[in-house]
């Protein structure tokens, strides 16, 4: 023990530390790595919390668009009765309340419209679109005056959107027994809005 060279024991002792050194960095690095999958794993939860909230604001909007937009018929009888009117396209109605009525199928196409794009974008289920709003409309665009409007409202609106509506109108007027296109309406008369004949 006395021949001991000093050197190799202080060589010994700073291996020995080093080691413990390099144990406790080994050791650092776990914990920190199970701190970033635990941190990984709590930013996934309120990603997901958030996205269900999101989803729930979506509907809640989308509902909100819509009972605005039923409330606008159901709440005032004259606009109700150009409504009807104008989807059963006899009489023609006036210029007036043509224009009224060109205007609540413009804003039941944009309304149909959102609940589409919605769906497109997984922000609502798409039952809410194809079960939903898009056989409400065809309700309304498959009747004498309701397919006048909808063949002049067809080019304001995507192309992938009237597609789909396309497609859905394929199953649903023959198994409601309507047409969708004017033409095949039995020639009411009715002018179209913007028509250059009017």
């Amino acid at each position: 023990m006395e021949n001991e060279d000093p050197s190799e024991t202080r060589e010994t002792i700073l291996a020995q530390r080093r080691a413990r050194v390099e144990y406790f960095a080994f050791i650092a690095q776990i914990v920190s790595a199970i701190a970033i999958v635990i941190s990984l794993v709590f930013v996934g939860i309120q990603l997901h919390d958030g996205n269900t909230v999101t989803l729930r604001n979506e509907s809640n909007a989308t509902m909100a668009q819509w009972s605005a937009f039923r409330a606008s018929i159901y709440s005032d009888r004259d606009t109700a009765e150009v409504f009807r009117a104008g989807m059963s396209g006899a009489p023609p109605l006036d210029e007036t309340d043509q224009l009224r009525f060109g205007y609540i199928m413009r804003e039941h196409a944009w309304a149909t419209f959102q609940i589409w794009d919605r769906a497109k974008r997984g922000l609502v289920a798409e039952a809410n679109f194809v079960v939903g709003a898009a056989p409400d409309y065809l309700k309304v665009i498959c009747t004498p005056g309701g397919s006048v409007i909808w063949a002049e409202i067809r080019s304001e609106m995507p192309a992938s959107f009237i597609a789909d509506m396309d497609r859905i109108e394929e199953a649903y007027a023959p198994a409601h027994h309507v047409s969708c296109v004017p033409e095949e309406q039995g020639g009411l008369g009715l002018t179209v809005i913007g028509d250059p004949a009017e």
